[in-house]
């Protein structure tokens, strides 16, 4: 690894390395340089808490570190342990990962639009709009995130500390291993690069983290597990697995691409192109809401082999309870469809699991184990925001201080509008007219009084 990973935390400045970042832009990275080299997006930035204004000095410290992402180069000692840790990457993708130089000055937009009610101007929006060939600028959106994140809580809400963060990650690890009588240990992984309070707050999280589990363990825990974190630097540094699932852009790009009927199923065989399913393969695990779980599960009951290679299936949005319940039912056809011989329904999706990832707390994290434990479907847990910036205000600690709610979505690719559906209702993600033409090729309901996500 880099040197900087023997220096403490508070000293690291980032982007200091590009494994800073989440595994699955790594993972769809390799994809995109596989089927989409030589295709051109635009990605834009929006600020889902626009109440809470950015100001010039956090603006300036943010162009300066987007900029600064250009000198990042993967150094031959990380792409050795990443290659250990991650054995599905081929040379061919090392290779290129290890040549390649982002570009900000001619790839990243930034602006900043101060607010008119603003005294002298001096908050307001940041704007950022990403342009370029696909294969590199997939890997702006994390880095960029946290980055805009701590210039935040660097310069505007400046009443908070770290105190007590260390236990805090620990306290949340245990209760996650220690649900009350009759629930399952959980089996989660740390999911909080993209909106963490700063690179030092989600390193003490995962010391937090593993100090919990390992204690859990030595008192005889079993059953439950810290599976890893989808930071890939911090993986590394700390001995945990890294994880990831393939994130909604290449599902949108497929479908904006290709065309929405059947974009699913298209995903999902584009990928096992990359990643070719058997023993040893990668873990396969799909995403189901970029659509709606209803498009996706149409898709996924129309190839019985191609489903059951797909191990576990990650619900982002919508009712969580509904969506175990029609994933088990959806088993069951394709089990059926494919000749599964099983003893009873209890064997219905054996050995496959459901991934959750929708604003996680331990207590919706534990609720949701109980109900999966009831209907007999496996679980884990991709929790994100809730531990890397869950802080209280230093002057009060009874108020929070409160996480920014930012994303970078693709917006185009090919001159073609992205959009994603949701199954949060009326909730959608790109251009109105798109959405409704997405949904109906889908054979969608239009919904009323829609509400945009940028």
């Amino acid at each position: 690894m880099t040197d900087n990973l023997n220096l403490p935390a508070e000293e690291v400045e980032i982007p200091f390395s590009i494994l800073d970042t989440d595994l699955y832009k790594l993972t769809m990275q390799n994809a995109v340089l596989h089927h989409f080299y030589d295709a051109q997006v635009i990605i834009k930035f929006t600020n889902r808490s626009p109440q809470m204004l950015f100001n010039r000095e956090c603006f300036d410290w943010v162009k300066g570190r987007v900029l600064r992402l250009g000198e990042l180069q993967l150094q031959p000692h990380e792409r050795e342990a990443l290659k250990s840790s991650y054995p599905w990457f081929s040379d061919k993708y090392l290779d290129y990962l290890g040549s390649m130089r982002l570009d900000p000055i001619n790839q990243v937009e930034l602006s900043f639009y101060p607010n008119k009610d603003s005294e002298d101007g001096r908050f307001g929006e940041i704007g950022i709009v990403i342009k370029g060939p696909w294969r590199d600028t997939i890997l702006y959106e994390v880095p960029i995130m946290s980055i805009l994140s701590e210039g935040y809580f660097k310069y505007v809400d400046t009443d908070w500390n770290y105190d007590g963060q260390f236990e805090l990650a620990k306290r949340k690890a245990i209760d996650l291993l220690s649900p009350p009588s009759g629930v399952s240990p959980l089996i989660f992984s740390e999911f909080g690069t993209r909106r963490r309070r700063s690179f030092r707050a989600q390193d003490t999280v995962i010391r937090g983290l593993i100090a919990g589990y390992e204690g859990w363990k030595s008192n005889g825990g079993k059953g439950g597990l810290l599976a890893g974190t989808s930071n890939v630097y911090l993986a590394l540094k700390y001995g945990l697995k890294p994880v990831g699932t393939i994130a909604h852009e290449w599902i949108m790009a497929i479908g904006a691409t290709f065309g929405y009927q059947g974009a699913n199923g298209r995903a999902m065989d584009m990928w096992e192109e990359v990643y070719p399913p058997g023993p040893g393969g990668a873990p396969l695990t799909m995403l189901t809401d970029t659509y709606t779980a209803q498009a996706f599960f149409a898709d996924f009951i129309s190839n019985p082999e191609r489903a059951l290679r797909w191990s576990t299936l990650r619900q982002d949005s919508g009712d969580p309870f509904e969506f175990v319940k029609s994933a088990k039912e959806h088993w069951k056809i394709v089990e059926d469809k494919a000749g599964v011989v099983r003893k009873n329904d209890e064997e219905i999706g054996k050995g496959k699991r459901v991934i959750f990832s929708d604003g996680l707390d331990v207590e919706k994290s534990v609720e949701l184990q109980k109900g999966c434990d009831e209907i007999g479907i496996a679980a884990s847990f991709g929790i994100g925001t809730f531990l890397t910036n869950d802080f209280k205000k230093s002057t009060n600690p009874s108020e929070t201080s409160k996480p920014l709610n930012i994303v970078i979505k693709l917006n185009q690719i090919g001159g073609k509008n992205c959009v994603k559906l949701s199954d949060d209702k009326g909730k959608y993600t790109g251009d109105v007219e798109e959405v409704k033409r997405a949904q109906e090729e889908l054979g969608l309901p239009h919904e009323h009084e829609e509400k945009r996500r940028g």
